[in-house]
């Protein structure tokens, strides 16, 4: 399997875990925290709401990280050079932007164990558990997307050299079917 094949199975995975993680927001529970001098977190139960459906914000992510693969799957349909550059410039971008969201993500489920450990209503304790789990699905598929963003960017590279090694082999092939000819 080639690196542009590999590269359009790459933004095929991409769509589908953009799509995974929209499903996975539907009932998501959030709360307001509270950040008290010193390390200690706590949960404003009033400010607790679950979402059922999905936010304009999660459709306009949607919508441009979709503008965004389609620059890698018309790189990769297309053969060429210059989308694998663009794809591959901003798949690096994502990459760190994702990566570091993936952490920072992480490091929010322990403060939010932590301020859980001070909720005393059984309710609010539910909506909160939600949450962590919410935070930490969260921080995985971050993760995951991280990775796939660094392999797009890899194979957009690839895909481009192997783009430009293939036009340098056509241009040799008709030079020598030229040369051929006078003879």
């Amino acid at each position: 399997m080639g690196s542009p094949l590999k590269l359009l199975m790459i933004c095929i995975l991409q769509i589908a875990l953009m799509l995974f993680s929209i499903l996975i927001g539907i009932g998501r529970a959030e709360c307001q925290v509270k950040m008290h001098s010193g390390s200690d977190a706590e949960i404003d139960c009033s400010t607790c709401v679950r979402h059922s459906f999905v936010t304009w914000e999660q459709v306009v992510l949607l919508c441009v990280g979709l503008c965004i693969v389609a620059v890698g799957i018309s790189a990769s349909i297309f053969r060429s050079k210059r989308l694998c550059k663009i794809y591959g410039f901003i798949m690096m971008v994502y990459a760190f932007v994702v990566g570091l969201t993936s952490l920072l993500t992480g490091l929010d489920s322990v403060v939010l164990d932590q301020a859980l450990t001070t909720v005393t209503d059984d309710n609010c304790a539910d909506e909160v558990r939600l949450m962590i789990l919410t935070t930490r699905i969260n921080a995985v598929l971050f993760g995951i997307n991280c990775i796939l963003d660094i392999a797009g960017a890899i194979y957009a590279i690839k895909s481009k050299e192997l783009f430009e090694f293939q036009e340098i082999a056509d241009h040799h092939i008709k030079f020598q079917r030229e040369v051929h000819s006078q003879f």
